[in-house]
């Protein structure tokens, strides 16, 4: 007879809440080829996601970065983006 050891509900919500930050982060790689303002908006969604995935005990994402870096390269993202968007209005190139 097996036991498995099954999630906790907190591991659970942690992986539902990884799944959703994985699919804004290929969003945010999509739109970093093709789009304006997607970008701002889907790479920090992705990281508040991961943050909170991560505050729930997941700690294997499945984005191409791997943490941390994965968080630190879509916040510097989306801050570049918002300071580009906000403060540099005439040259916005992303």
């Amino acid at each position: 007879m097996t036991t498995e050891n099954p999630l906790s509900a907190r591991e659970e919500r942690g992986q539902t809440l990884e799944g959703y930050a994985f699919t804004f982060c290929k969003a945010a790689f999509l739109a970093l080829l093709f789009s304006r303002y997607t970008l701002l908006i889907t790479a920090t969604a992705a990281v508040v996601l991961y943050i909170a995935a991560a505050g729930n005990g997941v700690r294997e994402w499945r984005c191409f970065l791997k943490p941390p870096w994965v968080v630190i390269v879509l916040a510097a993202i989306a801050l570049a983006q918002g300071a580009l968007f906000f403060w540099y209005r005439s040259s916005v190139i992303l």
